[in-house]
């Protein structure tokens, strides 16, 4: 079973993918993971934009937006990723849950897969990102700010889908309604319950 995680930031995600993937015996695939095994694997060096989730030139990007829907460039995040059904599982894992990476979309159409966006409003952002890295309101409400916006062009850039909407994942979750552990509950019912 593979579980993606899309999500905003300051929504907890680290906290709720280490919980769903104990739970579940997946491999949790952050940043840091999913760099490891690329490089790995030796497909890092290719993909290494993608990987790093870099910020898109906006010169480029905005030549690529203009050209045919079908770019090249949205075939990205399947090749980068293909190497994670390569990986040897360890420690009785059963998959993995993949956080970021355009993961919903470059594993989208597998039976195996859940795709999960997580939300909440601006202000449990920024209280989040605030007490997490230990700075200030304002700075966290542009940590908030500027990340959001970096991650809804890398996804543009690579997808040509918009992040964050309904139609692109199987849950779409509110952390701040729901809290971290009403999160984890949902997972796992939908889980438990598809067909």
């Amino acid at each position: 079973m593979i579980i993606t995680i899309a999500r905003k930031c300051g929504c907890d995600a680290d906290s709720i993918g280490r919980a769903v993937a104990e739970k579940y015996h997946l491999h949790f695939m952050d940043r840091e993971a999913i760099a490891a095994g690329a490089k790995e694997a030796g497909c890092y060096d290719e993909y290494e934009e993608f990987y790093s989730e870099r910020p898109v030139n906006s010169l480029l990007y905005s030549i690529v937006m203009e050209t045919e829907e079908d770019n090249v460039l949205h075939d990205t995040p399947a090749r980068a990723l293909t190497f994670i059904d390569r990986l040897p599982l360890e420690d009785g894992c059963e998959g993995y849950v993949i956080q970021g990476r355009c993961a919903n979309f470059a594993f989208q159409g597998r039976d195996d897969v859940v795709s999960v966006f997580l939300t909440a409003n601006d202000a449990f952002c920024v209280d989040t990102v605030a007490d997490t890295h230990g700075v200030s309101a304002r700075k966290a409400k542009t940590v908030v700010r500027e990340t959001n916006d970096r991650r809804k062009t890398y996804h543009k850039y690579y997808t040509g889908q918009e992040w964050g909407q309904a139609e692109n994942y199987d849950l779409c979750l509110n952390v701040a309604k729901l809290g971290v552990d009403g999160v984890i509950a949902m997972i796992d019912s939908f889980i438990q319950n598809r067909k």
